[in-house]
């Protein structure tokens, strides 16, 4: 295979024959199944400060360090950009490059005063017209961030910026954290090859598939964070704690079926999240066409589309007895994508886990066991469906088939395939998939449930339609606070007769909220973590200035 290999600011990259040699040194540690106590001389103890870490967290370059390839859309931006806004640990929208920000009252204007002292890791200052670059260049593109309803972007006098919507957009201050600025005198299609960025650090080297290292931003305007130099380690799961237990990294992502591994020094990290999983399930018959990122896929299935199946998931399935098996009790029930968020409907909550139940609205809706096979059927179609899920994802490997368990005893057989995204992207319109997401913000319950997305990207992917959902979603879009957008979140998810909830007509029936789980060494303070979002790859970094390492 073929290692694409990018360098910055003529740094030497690592040589192939030495990364094979890191690689051995992990595959032998992870072969031979250490406790840890033979490795323990490999973690240092004999220093009080520390300025450089080793992190294998997963596949941390999606975006490859540029806006327009995704790079923020994964809240990974906070190391190497800046953005307008960003959020605090009470999940508070702060000034970031804006020293603030204010709304007109209709909504339609926004208004943000710009920092002086802000310089990008080259040297040069950071200006509005860096600013209204970048969103006019993502707006044209259209693609990784949807700015159609912003009309104009203003750099006004006092370097300020102005941006001007078409209607409200209540969302919109979740892009402001997103959104990394990018220089306008050196942005190109070639951005990647050499990113420049305002964060606290910035990128000096990426191997394509093996590491990237980055060293502190001399220019950086917050707090020096005592951390100089970062190396994230690509590696998958096993590999990772294999690293962990060979003294060669300080902090790992686990899944939950590693947590209970010992390794002398690190101890576990467990952190809250809205990182939700679920099924996402076809509501259409078989037979239909569609898009998944621009290409023309096959769309729908016979058994999902009936209601029936898809509410007798949401309140059959054992929250509780799959949190225990699939995460290891690492976890918290889910009803929705938003629990516990402030425009999370708590009238969804179901008591889960009633097989009878279940087993009543499937009679109800015409399915029953004719045969006594253990399957019930409905005019001759068996209650028998495909899963897919992400065969590198061992979480979601481990949850699939608790699912596909526990759904037998309802009298519904899903078969379990195991591939990749590219291949569930292409398959998923026709099948269930286990599914996930969960933001600091709202705007994905309009991307996974309004029809006026279906076929872009990989929004709706169960080609959900419901009317009225539509009519909140969109009062929820354009509204002009925040309470106000609460209030329609909410009633989209169940307004007393209908919803896209799993008491409603559930697409999507989503089952936990997973912790997510890191190994890292005693002597490293994460400082005050806010509740996590989707992605473990990147949600523990937000407040890395904070992080300190004593004895």
């Amino acid at each position: 295979m073929r290692i694409l290999e990018r360098k910055f600011l003529g740094r030497r990259a690592l040589p192939d024959f030495a990364y094979l040699l890191i690689m051995l040194l992990l595959v032998t540690a992870c072969s031979s199944e250490p406790t840890g106590h033979e490795n323990a001389s490999a973690r240092p103890n004999d220093y009080t400060v520390k300025e450089e870490l080793v992190l294998a967290v997963g596949k941390v370059d999606i975006g490859m360090f540029d806006p327009k390839k995704g790079w923020g859309t994964h809240a990974q931006i906070r190391l190497t950009h800046s953005s307008l806004l960003t959020i605090d640990s009470e999940l508070n929208f702060i000034g970031d490059l804006a020293k603030s920000y204010s709304v007109s009252a209709d909504g339609l204007t926004w208004t943000f005063p710009l920092r002086e002292d802000v310089k990008f890791s080259n040297g040069e200052s950071v200006t509005a017209e860096d600013v209204k670059f970048t969103y006019e260049m993502l707006k044209e593109d259209g693609i990784k961030f949807d700015l159609s309803f912003v009309k104009s972007i203003e750099a006004a006098d006092g370097n300020t910026i102005v941006i001007h919507l078409n209607e409200p957009r209540s969302t919109f201050v979740s892009q402001l954290t997103e959104i990394g600025i990018v220089p306008k005198a050196h942005y190109n299609d070639r951005y990647s090859d050499n990113p420049i960025g305002s964060g606290p650090y910035k990128v000096v080297q990426y191997n394509d598939g093996q590491q990237i290292i980055m060293d502190y931003n001399p220019y950086w305007y917050g707090k020096e964070p005592q951390f100089k130099k970062l190396t994230f380690l690509l590696l998958e799961e096993d590999a990772a704690l294999a690293a962990a237990k060979a003294g060669q990294a300080d902090i790992v992502y686990v899944p939950p079926t590693f947590a209970e591994q010992q390794v002398p020094g690190m101890t576990l990290r467990t952190f809250e999240s809205i990182d939700s999983r679920g099924i996402m399930l076809p509501t259409v018959p078989s037979g239909g066409k569609g898009k998944t990122n621009d290409k023309e896929v096959e769309a729908g299935n016979d058994v999902t589309s009936d209601l029936a199946i898809r509410q007798a998931l949401n309140i059959g399935l054992d929250r509780q007895k799959l949190l225990d098996v699939a995460l290891g009790g690492y976890g918290q029930k889910a009803y929705c994508l938003c629990d516990n968020m402030p425009w999370f409907n708590e009238e969804t909550v179901v008591e889960d886990g009633d097989i009878e139940a279940a087993k009543q609205i499937l009679g109800r809706g015409g399915w029953a066991d004719a045969d006594q096979d253990g399957i019930v059927e409905k005019d001759g179609l068996k209650a028998e469906f495909d899963m897919f899920y992400s065969s590198g994802d061992q979480l979601r490997t481990d949850l699939s088939l608790a699912v596909a368990d526990q759904a037998r005893e309802l009298g519904i057989k899903i078969n379990l395939i195991g591939a990749t995204w590219d291949e569930i992207y292409v398959k998923g319109k026709t099948a269930a998939v286990a599914w996930g997401g969960g933001r600091h913000h709202p705007h994905q319950l309009y991307t996974m449930n309004s029809s006026k997305v279906i076929d872009t990207g990989y929004n709706n992917m169960s080609n959900y339609r419901n009317a009225k959902v539509d009519e909140y979603l969109d009062h929820a879009l354009t509204a002009t606070t925040q309470e106000e957008a609460n209030k329609y979140w909410k009633l989209a998810q169940w307004d007393g007769q209908t919803g896209f909830s799993g008491i409603g007509d559930a697409p999507i029936v989503w089952l936990l909220r997973v912790d997510h789980l890191y190994l890292a060494d005693e002597k490293l303070d994460l400082g005050k973590q806010p509740v996590h979002s989707h992605g473990h790859e990147w949600a523990l970094f937000g407040n890395i200035t904070e992080w300190t390492w004593g004895n």
